[in-house]
């Protein structure tokens, strides 16, 4: 427990404090989730690392597209507005009443079919394909890796061999470790170029990349957050492991990143649900011969407010699926201890210094989310930080360390 004792700031909080605590808490993450789906709220992207984002492909696309939502809907309001007919405005009115009548229907519906329908789902399907955390997470770690051992990962996954060689393509990034570009296709090269420290770092989060749709039209604002919630939160686990003085504080990347990829198959899988929905409630309504509604939904687009509970009732589901999904072995099964203590909600004052500095990572990645869009309550940060124990002077290193960028050995 030495190890916690350097993270934690150690008070004991009697029952009230506590209480109070897990209320503002729950409030926290209750406007970090409506903060992810707001259109309105655009990520940040100064401390972005922008070599393992896949940002500069869709954000500028994704900020006009939204841009050109906005000027037809306000072009269609002034058409409202202007109109001089009462009986038309009357039947605007009307329509407008059954349109948000049918939507909400329809997006209640969507919520509890995506919660049903992810909560049967195996980690697997959840993605429609799963990296070998497994083979990583016994081989990454363990005191005989070699390039060969790490090697067999790329071989068997082409995404992550893809991803593993545009990287060491890319000329900012190998300048940023000291290195020379080199045109090469093996990856046991690109491997030797990365080095095993920084394989360790890196691997975890290319072999994740392929696993979140960017692309995506209806979840496009909301995929860099996503992308960004995870760095943050592998990166800071892993600071706070390093300060703590564990022997394998890269491991905190792992750990962030298995306890968030669960958001992931969320809103990867949102658009196609809302749209089975759709249809099922259309079906309703013209088997009811409700003709009014079943015309509303030839207009209705999936609708971001509805995600924010889903996200809330599926975070810690489908992180489990994840973590029953990876054979453990006796190297690394204090990382499966530490996940677990964090959906258990153990205190952070009986957890491992694993699970103590991952409860850290999270807090601050959604603290500097809403800090960042100037949403994060001020009067509630001394109480957020103090939920996870984590001292002041830690958190100000941490903002100045920039933890979106992952810092790599060169």
């Amino acid at each position: 427990m030495s190890g916690s004792v350097l993270l934690l700031s150690n008070k004991v909080y009697n029952q009230e404090a506590s209480e109070i605590a897990a209320k503002i808490s729950d409030m926290t993450r209750t406007r970090y989730a409506k903060w992810l789906v707001s259109i309105k709220y655009v990520l940040d992207q100064s401390d972005v690392d922008s070599a393992l984002s896949r940002q500069s492909e869709f954000c500028d696309t994704v900020i006009l597209n939204e841009k050109e939502r906005v000027m037809e809907n306000q072009r269609l309001l002034l058409e409202c507005e202007s109109s001089k007919v009462q009986e038309r405005r009357k039947a605007a009115e009307e329509r407008q009443r059954i349109y948000e009548k049918v939507v909400g229907d329809i997006s209640k519906h969507a919520v509890e079919l995506l919660i049903d329908n992810l909560s049967d789902r195996e980690a697997f399907r959840l993605f429609g394909r799963f990296p070998d955390f497994s083979y990583f997470l016994s081989t990454a770690y363990s005191p005989s890796v070699t390039y060969s051992k790490l090697d067999v990962l790329a071989v068997n996954d082409h995404l992550l061999k893809n991803n593993l060689i545009d990287l060491c393509r890319n000329p900012k990034f190998c300048d940023r470790i000291g290195k020379t570009v080199k045109s090469f296709t093996d990856t046991k090269m690109a491997i030797g170029l990365l080095g095993i420290e920084n394989c360790r770092l890196l691997l975890p989060i290319l072999m994740v990349k392929p696993l979140l749709r960017w692309d995506e039209p209806t979840t496009k604002l909301i995929a860099p957050k996503l992308w960004q919630h995870m760095i943050l939160t592998a990166n800071v686990t892993k600071l706070r492991l390093t300060d703590s003085g564990v022997k394998s504080p890269e491991q905190g990347i792992a750990l962030g990143i298995i306890r968030t990829i669960g958001q992931f198959a969320i809103v990867n899988n949102f658009p196609l649900i809302f749209e089975d929905a759709l249809v099922e409630r259309m079906q309703f309504y013209r088997e009811e011969n409700r003709r009014e509604e079943y015309y509303a939904c030839a207009e209705i687009k999936p609708t971001m407010e509805v995600l924010p509970e889903a996200l809330l009732s599926l975070d810690k589901v489908l992180t489990r699926k994840v973590i029953e999904f990876i054979d453990w072995c006796p190297n690394n099964i204090h990382l499966r201890n530490a996940l677990l203590e964090d959906l258990d909600d153990v205190p952070i004052l009986e957890r491992s210094p694993y699970g103590a500095a991952l409860a850290q990572g999270q807090a601050y990645s959604i603290f500097d989310s809403l800090e960042r869009s100037h949403v994060f309550v001020e009067k509630h940060k001394p109480i957020w930080f103090a939920n996870v124990q984590m001292p002041p002077d830690a958190l100000k290193q941490i903002h100045n360390s920039h933890p979106g960028r992952i810092d790599l050995e060169s």
